[in-house]
């Protein structure tokens, strides 16, 4: 499964997030913000819906 959307950030920078994978071999979840890689995780078995994956790169960039 391939999953990808973009927003607005409160900045008002295009963010692009990404769903790959599947529950056998792991998700990867992956967020870029003005062509630049945020970050990638990698190996999750649960699949998270498109807000879980905002929020989590939400609380990565905030540091928490």
């Amino acid at each position: 499964m391939i999953d990808s959307w973009m927003k607005q950030s409160p900045s008002g920078k295009t963010v692009i997030f990404k769903i790959e994978g599947d529950r056998k071999s792991g998700f990867v979840y992956s967020a870029k913000m003005d062509g630049r890689d945020i970050k990638e995780i990698k190996g999750f078995r649960e699949e998270l819906r498109r807000e879980g994956v905002e929020v989590m790169f939400a609380n990565y960039v905030a540091g928490k």
